[in-house]
């Protein structure tokens, strides 16, 4: 009995957590999304839909097979088993998502010639997808599923593989309020570590860099037009551009993530705390950092932050 209550609370899918296809297909028993459904570009995916084949090869050449199939059981692929399904229970990847309330899928699952997906597409691009939660770390909000470049920008992979790309909590605070941003036109080429684009202040002219590779494919005009939105709302309405990216899964391994990125804002405060203690309102033991220290400092110090902390 208590094994039986430990295996059914393995199979719990955690808040802010959703089933991988597999699992939702009855494939496996558990195994969870960490690859926001772009089943493309996922390892795990690309694992099974191997293993699958090399049942179905290694199959097709033993003749015994046709005399004794039930000593060959070969693993169906998610689509097989969801094909299997009445066509009422096969539930678009936008209703597996929670994006839909109800979606059948009409397509046998090839997205890429579904005009509801091309639709739902364009408006995921649009529209920033809601943060799971924010947590507050050394006075800075942080939020779940996002990976955090040192520069303080950060990126968040998405349906269909590309990737939103904005400025932390710690940048914001850092940079103020902005008059000016500016981005590439769509179809540059960015490139991890190196200069992305620039934000204005008063005058002044801040460089921030790119937190991955790839080419800019969707840009926020409401940003350009309210730049006031990265201080209000910097993971959500205040994001930057949607990059394609051409080297993500070697990117997303550079930069910061669920703890790693906790520690790596910790240190950052810490230094941050270090080097202007006697002129910010910043409380010794982490409190609520200041809201603009632009206004807090004189200029030469405010631009000497500012190339240390987006390490341009």
């Amino acid at each position: 009995m208590e094994s039986s209550v430990v295996r059914e609370s393995m199979r719990i899918v955690p808040p802010g957590k959703k089933k991988c296809v597999w699992m939702e297909a009855g494939v496996v028993s558990y195994k969870l999304c960490d690859n926001n459904y772009d089943c493309s570009t996922c390892v795990y995916d690309h694992g099974m839909q191997l293993k699958v084949s090399r049942q179905k090869e290694a199959a097709s050449s033993i003749a015994a097979v046709e005399m004794a199939p039930d000593k060959f059981k070969f693993t169906a692929t998610w689509v097989d088993k969801m094909m299997q399904l009445p066509a009422f229970q096969r539930k678009c990847r936008y209703m597996i998502t929670g994006e839909v309330g109800r979606k059948i899928c009409p397509n046998t699952y090839e997205c890429g010639n579904c005009s509801f997906d091309q639709m739902m597409q364009v408006r995921l691009q649009a529209e920033a997808l809601p943060v799971h939660a924010l947590s507050q770390v050394a006075g800075f909000d942080l939020a779940e599923d996002i990976y955090y470049h040192e520069g303080h920008t950060w990126a968040r992979p998405e349906y269909g593989g590309r990737v939103r790309v904005g400025l932390d909590d710690f940048a914001q605070k850092l940079l103020g309020r902005l008059s000016r941003i500016e981005t590439p036109n769509i179809g540059h080429e960015m490139k991890q570590g190196e200069v992305g684009f620039r934000v204005r202040r008063n005058g002044e002219v801040a460089q921030v860099l790119s937190p991955i590779d790839g080419i800019i494919a969707h840009i926020n005009d409401k940003l350009l037009d309210h730049p006031e939105l990265i201080n209000e709302s910097p993971y959500e309405g205040g994001w930057l551009f949607i990059v394609e990216p051409t080297k993500l899964r070697k990117n997303l391994k550079g930069l910061y993530y669920g703890e790693e990125a906790e520690k790596y804002m910790n240190e950052e405060k810490e230094r941050l705390f270090s080097m202007v203690h006697e002129d910010l309102r910043i409380a010794a033991d982490g409190g609520v950092s200041a809201e603009d220290l632009f206004e807090e400092l004189e200029e030469k110090n405010w631009v000497k932050l500012i190339k240390t902390f987006l390490r341009t």
